[in-house]
């Protein structure tokens, strides 16, 4: 169930992150120029489908908890999440409307104007679904590292409310395939989306978030 701020806050950048398309990068560690220009070539014409395995870390939670389903981009600032098992959900962003339907539950929505970082956010994401790195960084500090066989890329907020509740997000692929979206809140929370392939493989219920960073090619720290 979604209620709060600080919940949808996973939510919204799930919904627009899982979406990047493929990128290379050609050295292990990039200039501002060349990530910008790999940023350049992220953009995804819609529509666009991906599906999805998301693992979340709380410490409010006894395990972690996985869901999986898939995301649809129809266009700038119109994203889906439909969520399949364990149990039926659709979020949709339409503009500055959030909408969010669980089976057997009564339709709920906000709007993004209530939540000025996440409709940062929103406009961060949606500049790099259209390739243009000028945009992204009015929202992000952005560092690229890696090569053709494991690149990474970092966005750290540049908003100081932003950082209040998120502190890092990490994309994580391969050759010209985006493997993993990750994120990391203030309060010490993980999200890990698998994307494409790389959620196919089943996620074991006792699965560590050491365990999916290795999986998806980042650095393995945490806990």
């Amino acid at each position: 169930m979604i209620s709060g701020t600080s919940t949808r806050l996973p939510l919204m950048l799930a919904l627009l992150g899982a979406l990047i398309a493929p990128l290379t990068a050609g050295s292990a560690a990039l200039s501002e120029q060349d990530a910008d220009a790999l940023i350049g070539r992220l953009a995804k014409p819609a529509p666009a489908t991906i599906s999805f395995t998301e693992v979340r870390f709380s410490k409010l939670l006894r395990a972690p908890l996985i869901v999986s389903g898939d995301l649809g981009y129809s266009g700038p600032e119109s994203l889906d999440r439909r969520v399949t098992a364990p149990y039926r959900e659709q979020t949709s962003i339409r503009g500055e409307s959030v909408k969010v339907e669980r089976e057997g539950e009564k339709p709920r929505s906000f709007a993004l104007k209530h939540a000025p970082e996440l409709r940062g956010l929103l406009s961060g994401f949606s500049a790099m679904l259209a390739g243009d790195p000028v945009a992204l960084r009015k929202t992000f500090d952005v560092e690229m590292t890696g090569n053709d066989d494991g690149w990474t890329l970092k966005l750290t907020p540049t908003d100081t409310k932003a950082r209040r509740r998120l502190q890092q997000i990490e994309v994580n692929g391969r050759h010209s395939e985006p493997r993993c979206f990750s994120m990391t809140t203030a309060d010490g929370a993980s999200s890990v989306l698998l994307l494409g392939a790389a959620s196919a493989e089943p996620v074991a219920p006792d699965v560590t978030l050491i365990a999916l960073q290795r999986r998806c090619g980042g650095s393995g720290q945490g806990s």
